[in-house]
């Protein structure tokens, strides 16, 4: 695991991703010739149990006018900057959560069918 200390955690709303990222990417000239985008797409983030997206972002990325966006979006209650230990938590949670099995829709054949004890005729015994 690469040293969390060189990082900031957030939680994002996901109403408001897309302005960040269209903050994110005129603020540096994105998409050029060797940068297609500043923040990867929301659904390649991590979602926490309401369903906002977690980001770690290199410390050293950050410039003055990206503290006043991330103040302000925080101050609306849209972005939440997290501690190193809970995004560590809410990481560790969402990769132990079970993947669903979906239903298996396939026909059952009818040879598979049980049949209740019930429905099984007993022979009387024998005399």
């Amino acid at each position: 695991m690469p040293d969390l200390s060189t990082h900031r955690f957030f939680r994002i709303d996901p109403a408001v991703y897309t302005s960040l990222t269209d903050y994110v990417d005129t603020s540096r000239g994105y998409p050029n010739e060797r940068t297609t985008r500043g923040l990867p797409l929301f659904e390649w983030l991590l979602h926490d149990e309401d369903g906002w997206g977690l980001l770690a972002i290199d410390k050293w990325r950050f410039v003055s006018s990206d503290e006043a966006v991330v103040t302000g979006a925080i101050d609306d209650g849209t972005v939440e900057e997290i501690t190193t230990a809970d995004y560590l938590v809410k990481r560790a949670a969402i990769f132990a959560t079970p993947v669903p099995v979906p239903p298996d829709d396939r026909p059952v054949p009818p040879e598979a069918i049980l049949v209740p004890p019930e429905a099984i005729p007993v022979p009387p015994p024998p005399q």
